[in-house]
């Protein structure tokens, strides 16, 4: 996996303030936002090494898990569902988990804008109406669908999907690890013995700054 680089940041940076955007009612996301923040997540977690993040790593993925819901409650999809072995599961009868959920929305054609989330992932009233459409409808989805949906015997809390305090306090604790840490950094390329030893440690400084702002404070 390669290092995330500092286009890769920024799109993330986006993508984070277009989902508070979202889950705060300050913004309705079009299909098109909701995809391009789910291509940049979708590639971050996948493509690139974010050990040195691990808890904005875990938040980059609740939020790609978040706005998969989101796409296919409120705009029409097809689903692909697939069991454990990697097989193709049929419409209109159980699904068998697990199981993985491969969305393709409607309006979207780009092999990109294809985005996979595990059955499991779902918010669990989403879940349980995803099942139920797919055993009695098939595998075609709408916003209708997704209407009214009732607690039963789940009661989400306000925010369910990713709540705007958990946000907060993920945030604030990977900013603080990252401040501990850029000062750590600090003092290595302030005794580096080489050029390179100094510009590798000043390479790593820029990445956090990158995500984080401003950590000489």
């Amino acid at each position: 996996m390669g290092c995330i680089d500092r286009r890769q940041k920024l799109a993330l940076d986006e993508a984070y303030k277009l989902y508070r955007q979202i889950i705060k009612k300050e913004k309705q996301a079009n299909i098109y936002q909701i995809a391009h923040c789910l291509t940049t997540l979708n590639e971050a977690l996948n493509h690139y090494d974010c050990s040195q993040f691990k808890l904005t790593k875990r938040l980059w993925q609740r939020i790609y898990e978040s706005l998969c819901d989101l796409l296919i409650t409120s705009f029409p999809s097809y689903l692909v569902v697939y069991d454990e072995e990697g097989n193709i599961q049929k419409p209109l009868q159980a699904i068998t988990e697990p199981a993985m959920v491969e969305i393709h929305a409607e309006g979207l054609k780009r092999k990109t804008d294809i985005f996979k989330l595990d059955l499991d992932h779902f918010n669990p009233m989403t879940k349980a109406r995803l099942e139920n459409i797919w055993c009695t409808k098939g595998a075609k989805l709408s916003p209708e669908d997704f209407q009214n949906l009732e607690c039963g015997d789940f009661c989400a809390p306000k925010n369910f999907l990713v709540g705007d305090d958990v946000l907060s306090n993920e945030s604030e604790l990977g900013r603080q690890r990252a401040y501990r840490r850029w000062w750590e950094l600090y003092w290595q390329a302030y005794c580096a013995n080489g050029t390179l030893e100094k510009q590798a440690v000043q390479e790593e400084m820029h990445i956090l700054e990158t995500v984080w702002g401003n950590l000489y404070y």
